[in-house]
């Protein structure tokens, strides 16, 4: 009688301290635009997601301007943009990272994600895409440069 009251005791204890516990959350999401890696580059330095918020779009800018090719480990990412009357409508990957063919999966996967993003966003101050760091970091840091071509 005793182990039958102990084994329910024990397990009334562990589940009592099993649904108690509270896992720790990844964080925010990271914008793919901070913590450039090296191996990166930009126009200017730094990109500056706050620089393109303020500025004012130019209400009848048109056309595909190129991003700069930024180059990450597992190869050189280069997209542009196309602007239609100073809004940001689509974005063409000119060059994707192509090392291996896990980087190919990688990028077959998170480009299309990395598009969406940007242009829910109207611009390149996008999440990173887990799995896809440096093709995230990569797109955000080309799509930021062609949006300063743009002047946007």
């Amino acid at each position: 009688m005793i182990k039958v009251v102990m084994s329910l005791v024990s397990t009334a204890i562990g589940l009592v301290l099993l649904l108690s516990f509270k896992s720790h959350s990844a964080g925010p999401p990271r914008s793919a635009l901070s913590g450039a890696t090296a191996g990166t580059r930009s126009p200017h330095g730094t990109a500056s997601p706050s620089r393109t918020r303020s500025m004012k779009r130019p209400a009848g800018r048109s056309g595909v301007f190129a991003g700069d090719p930024i180059d990450t480990p597992y190869g050189t990412m280069q997209v542009a943009a196309v602007i239609t009357a100073g809004k940001l409508t689509n974005v063409k990957v000119l060059r994707h990272t192509d090392v291996g063919g896990r980087s190919a999966q990688i990028d077959a996967s998170s480009l299309p994600v990395l598009r969406s993003e940007a242009l829910s966003a109207h611009g390149a101050d996008i999440d990173v895409v887990s799995g896809a760091t440096y093709t995230s970091r990569g797109y955000a840091t080309s799509l930021q440069s062609a949006l300063d071509k743009a002047g946007i």
